[in-house]
């Protein structure tokens, strides 16, 4: 069997370590913002028997933008951090596999293999603004892996005071690796069931005068044939991150990163419900077929993705009370949109198939970031004070002509029953690529946190943006902008903390988002629609069990203006309002369990449509329950054994926007083994895991189709089917 790929280990604790070491302690004693340039890091814990030490699976500290690292107790958000370990014993290759073990986030599939956006209690995220990438906008609809990362920060509700005009997705901020104190020298060697290898090398350390100079690379590749017979994947990761140490307060950061991905083969995205576009009839939603049967995708028809990204930063702290921050971003994503669609024409299982996507080939961002944070007193009251800006360019280059192609079965019907290999044709000519559109968000943010006393505080922040949209046809002509200067988004915070381990919190947020754009294949394409006004009405509560275990409950309620194709034109129709709880918990449930993940529920409806049939409806693909749950067995009595057991639970989302067809619920489990040892000082883990051991078909995805650029219909990707995967890491 040829083999493929995997990305199934990640290198050491980085944020996990750190925050639990030093975290916890320092938030419970001050409730102050701190941001410290000086970070210590070190490779895989082993406890004093040369044994793995038990995983971290609480991270006590998050990254606020401008507000610096805040203890999450303390936060007046909805904040979640996944940790390293939980990346590395999970084996996840990609941030698409990662994020499922947080009930509030659901991804959203779009133009195939690792192409998607990412949503937060119901609501998506747009191309740049609500990802990040150690702080910094990157482009969120392309791969990003996940073995150059120590984690990944999940801010849930609009936070536009925060960052800028951003749907209330949220924030999805991907936290890099950086250099290790201890020299660090490990190799990994992956497999999946299907006979797929992965090998990566992860090495770094210090050196220079005094250990100034910090180095770290991380080297991967891959290959091979995936879960359909005759899909090939291939993966190259590339990442060089450095520090250099200015003196004991400043830290120059410098990091770089190739990552491709090629995936041909693998199951094609299914578009159905097209009758309000123009179609002679609607069409329901199917069962989930099998992924792994050939024909739903098709050999050499897939995605050829290229993604290069640069980043700088600059951390100085001035005495213990002020630290300032600077950085800068700049990322291309190339993006070969290869890949099938299986439009069905009837609820007799009857489809089509075209092959390439007219979606956006290559995106292009350059972002920035800067803050100055600190502590002072006025009138004897405690203030934590932040000014900062961030902000972004974006630009986006399409086709001057549709590479989209039929592909037929001479004459035979095609049906979901018995799919077909069809015969290839032909990429047509794109006549080349132009600038199809332009982004600009610059703001200034401005927040201060007044403590009262000990117990009571209140937090304000406000950002002043300055946002600049503009849509381009192809012969270079403005079809479309949108430019609005000086607007504002609020958001205001009462924290009640009557214990040291004890929070309360009610938040209040206005915050603006650049309008969506026009897919291409309707009246106004491309064109760009006015700025959104979201509002979060927001009360949690969080409890620090023990040092190392804490539960978080939050109460929500999100609105947002909702936009689609209701005939051949894109436009707003009415109000998306998601009202909804989420609980979750982190951390040590015992000294031999740990558990991360919990449950939400949301009531996501389409209001003010003014049409009967869509009116108070569900939002297509937000499901009314999802819990997701980890669970991390590390007996003291059976020293360097573990076992692991995921459970991801999704109840039935909307399929059609008039709630004519529901993906059913679905269940999937994931139970997995590890053994840790350590060797004459050197270390080794060996990893065995079932993911889906049960089978389960199911959609990952349904998304309304203005999200993927498809008027009237909507689109659904199939989830993977059981796949076994296994791993061994050596740390020299």
């Amino acid at each position: 069997m040829s083999r493929s790929v995997t990305g199934d280990c990640i290198a050491a604790v980085v944020l996990a370590g750190l925050a639990a070491s030093a975290g916890i302690a320092a938030a419970q004693d001050a409730p102050t913002a701190t941001r410290t340039p000086v970070v210590t890091v070190t490779g895989r814990r082993l406890d004093s028997q040369g044994y793995a030490a038990p995983p971290q699976y609480d991270v006590p500290i998050a990254t606020l933008g401008p507000l610096g690292d805040q203890p999450i107790l303390d936060a007046p958000q909805s904040v979640t951090v996944i940790p390293e370990d939980l990346v590395v014993n999970q084996q996840t290759r990609n941030v698409n596999d990662t994020l499922r073990f947080l009930p509030s986030v659901e991804i959203r599939d779009q133009q195939g293999f690792e192409i998607s956006r990412p949503q937060s209690r119901g609501f998506q995220s747009s191309i740049a603004s609500n990802t990040r990438l150690d702080g910094l906008n990157i482009i969120g609809t392309t791969e990003v892996p996940a073995e150059n990362l120590a984690g990944i920060q999940v801010l849930n509700g609009p936070s536009g005071s925060l960052f800028g005009p951003e749907t209330p997705a949220g924030v999805f901020d991907y936290i890099l690796k950086r250099p290790t104190d201890a020299p660090l020298l490990r190799y990994v060697e992956g497999f999946d069931s299907n006979g797929v290898f992965t090998e990566q090398a992860d090495v770094g350390g210090r050196g220079g005068p005094d250990d100034k100079l910090g180095a770290r690379l991380n080297l991967l590749h891959g290959q091979g044939e995936a879960y359909v017979e005759g899909s090939h994947v291939d993966r190259t990761l590339a990442t060089l991150d450095v520090d250099y140490h200015l003196d004991e307060r400043t830290v120059v950061e410098a990091d770089y990163s190739h990552y491709s991905s090629d995936a041909t083969g693998l199951p094609g995205s299914f578009v159905y419900d097209g009758a309000s576009s123009g179609a002679s009839k609607s069409t329901l939603l199917p069962k989930a077929v099998d992924p792994s049967r050939v024909g739903y995708g098709q050999p050499g028809a897939g995605t050829e993705i290229s993604t290069e990204t640069a980043l700088g930063k600059i951390k100085h702290s001035f005495n213990s009370d002020w630290n300032f921050e600077v950085g800068g971003l700049y990322q291309n994503a190339i993006r070969g949109l290869y890949g099938v669609t299986n439009t069905l024409t009837d609820d007799k299982g009857d489809y089509t198939v075209t092959k390439n996507f007219t979606a956006v080939p290559q995106f292009t961002i350059g972002s920035n970031s800067a803050a100055l944070d600190g502590h002072i007193r006025l009138f004897g009251l405690l203030n934590d004070v932040s000014v900062g800006t961030n902000g972004f360019i974006n630009g986006q280059y399409s086709h001057k002509t549709s590479i989209a192609v039929t592909l037929t079965g001479k004459g035979q019907t095609l049906n979901l029953a018995d799919p077909l290999v069809l015969p290839n044709q032909p990429t047509p000519q794109s006549g080349g690529l132009y600038q199809s559109s332009r982004v600009f968000e610059q703001s200034l943010v401005f927040g201060d946190t007044l403590h009262f006393n000990d117990q009571l505080a209140l937090q304000g922040v406000v950002s002043t943006s300055f946002l600049h949209s503009h849509s381009y046809a192809a012969s270079g002509a403005l079809t479309s902008q949108d430019k609005r200067d000086g607007v504002t988004s609020p958001t205001v915070s009462l924290i009640y903390k009557p214990l040291a381990a004890l929070s309360f919190h009610a938040t209040y947020a206005s915050s603006l988002e650049q309008g969506d754009q026009a897919p291409t294949n309707v009246i106004n394409a491309n064109q760009i629609l006015a700025p959104y006004k979201d509002e979060l009405y927001e009360v949690g509560a969080k409890y620090a069990v023990t040092r190392n275990l804490l539960l978080t409950l939050d109460a929500f309620h999100m609105t947002r203006p909702f936009a689609t194709t209701p005939l051949k034109t894109f436009e707003v129709i009415g109000e998306q309002r998601n009202t909804g709880v989420e609980a979750f918990v982190q951390g040590e449930i015992t000294p031999d369990l740990s558990l991360f993940g919990g449950a939400t529920y949301i009531d996501a409806r389409l209001l003010d449509s003014g049409n009967a049939t869509t009116q108070g409806r569900l939002i297509v693909g937000v499901p009314s329950l999802k819990s997701d749950l980890v669970f991390d067995y590390h007996p003291a009595f059976a020293q360097g054994l573990a076992a692991t057991f995921t459970v991801n639970y999704e109840d039935r989302r909307a399929a059609t926007n008039t709630n004519s067809s529901f993906a059913p619920s679905y269940v999937t489990i994931d139970p997995g083994l590890r053994y840790s040892l350590g060797l004459f000082g050197h270390h080794a883990t060996a990893r065995v895991q079932a993911i889906n051991v049960t089978d389960e078909h199911y959609y990952i995805s349904i998304a309304d189709g203005a999200i993927v650029g498809s008027p009237g219909a909507n689109t659904a990707y199939l989830g993977m089917p059981r796949t076994y995967e296994a791993s061994l890491e050596f740390d020299f």
